[in-house]
């Protein structure tokens, strides 16, 4: 109880000048790692990935193992412009057999929560994420075939091989601007991926590799369910294979949950392939409800992230033909809006070079927007990694490795 003789907080005139929000609200942080996806290293970074996936995704379609079949036709390709030129793939359930869906507790316990995630992820999602669930999806229905499982990891290794590049380079260009210390540009940030993806790579590999030793006990149990009595057998047993899926779940979880950890980890830490799958799945494990309202912030700021990179795209493309239209006169303008409109679709022989030039570099506008996503993929992952950190360690998070090699530029 205050006495007379000590002054209450009004007496004494104490004003609160300012809040430190880092402080207050550790997640703050999402919305300076969202501000440094607008960075035109980020972006840059982002849009080579992009095109590197989808050229090896490409050439994948034109060989016989990776895409020539029903499981190539399942995976959608996307051109430069985030446009879909390839048939919509099937929802992961909506494929399989009605006596399969039965086997799906989730669907069966909770029928509305299901079909809530099951339309977020085909209509709601960012098309690019959408596309990796599903791709995602095939190597582990049961009901898929050899070649569509070796179609899907084709295109999944890929993937992966990509953005251990291209998202390693961005995690560290973001975790070091996040901490006030100059970050690497272009070159630098892709010296620093190149030199680095082994270990977000083989993070990934160590763990699918694994799941597939996992597995050789359950593919035995299987070439004896081809007969009734091994049936009858593996009916017996089955809560044993059950107790063993259960670890094959923990990591196919992680796997897929925590890679954005993964390589944020080498991004921040420099650290080995087991280092960054240790952090990943203790941070994943322990703080899946920190992970679940990180990831749900960063759904919230991406509205209006993603709208002020359209804004800006838009009105560069918008003003540079404004600008244009002052000299071209209002029919020839109408007439070129036309043609970069047709070209931009379809073109053809007649379509004039000037035309189909201007038309190739507004897609290249518009691939570079597509782009952005994963930029701020990479950016929100490093900011989760970091506070993910410090709720697991207690690692403050303007920490990160400073001892850069020697042959890094800026």
């Amino acid at each position: 109880m205050s006495t007379s003789n000590e002054p209450s907080s009004a007496q004494s005139g104490r004003i609160i000048h300012e809040i430190q929000w880092s402080e207050a609200l550790p997640w703050w942080i999402l919305l300076r790692a969202a501000g440094s996806a607008f960075a035109p290293t980020v972006i840059l970074l982002a849009a080579l990935g992009s095109l590197a996936t989808w050229a090896g995704w490409s050439l994948a379609d034109r060989v016989p193992l990776a895409g020539a079949d029903a499981a190539a036709n399942a995976i959608i390709e996307q051109d430069l412009a985030g446009t879909l030129s390839g048939p919509i793939m099937p929802s992961p359930t909506g494929d399989l057999p009605g006596s399969m869906k039965g086997l799906m507790p989730s669907q069966q316990a909770f029928p509305t929560i299901h079909r809530f995630v099951e339309r977020l992820q085909v209509e709601q999602l960012p098309a690019a994420v959408s596309d990796m669930l599903r791709l995602v999806s095939i190597p582990l229905r049961p009901s898929s075939t050899l070649r569509e499982m070796a179609g899907a990891m084709a295109r999944i290794g890929w993937f992966v091989l990509v953005w251990s590049i291209f998202g390693t380079a961005i995690t560290r260009h973001v975790a070091l601007k996040l901490v006030g210390e100059e970050a690497p540009g272009l070159l630098g940030s892709i010296w620093y991926g190149t030199r680095k993806w082994v270990s977000s790579f083989n993070a990934v590999l160590f763990v699918l590799v694994g799941i597939l030793a996992l597995c050789v006990p359950g593919a035995l149990l299987g070439l004896l369910m081809r007969t009734e009595w091994g049936l009858s057998l593996a009916g017996a047993i089955w809560p044993l294979v059950l107790s063993g899926a259960v670890v094959m779940a923990i990591l196919a979880v992680g796997v897929v949950a925590g890679w954005p950890l993964m390589v944020s980890a080498v991004g921040v830490e420099q650290g080995d392939s087991f280092q960054a799958i240790s952090t990943a799945f203790s941070y994943l494990y322990q703080r899946p409800l920190h992970y679940a309202f990180y990831g749900f912030v960063a759904l919230v700021i991406a509205l209006p992230a993603f709208a002020t990179a359209a804004v800006f795209a838009d009105a560069t493309s918008t003003l540079a033909l404004w600008a244009t239209s002052l000299g071209m006169g209002h029919d020839r303008t109408i007439a070129v809006l036309e043609g970069v409109n047709s070209a931009g679709t379809v073109a053809t022989a007649n379509t004039p070079w000037g035309i189909g030039a201007l038309a190739f570099w507004n897609r290249g506008l518009v691939s570079i927007l597509s782009s952005f996503g994963w930029g701020y993929f990479w950016a929100i992952a490093t900011a989760a990694y970091v506070l993910l950190r410090h709720d697991v360690d207690g690692t403050e998070m303007d920490e990160v490795v400073l001892d850069e090699p020697a042959g890094e530029g800026t």
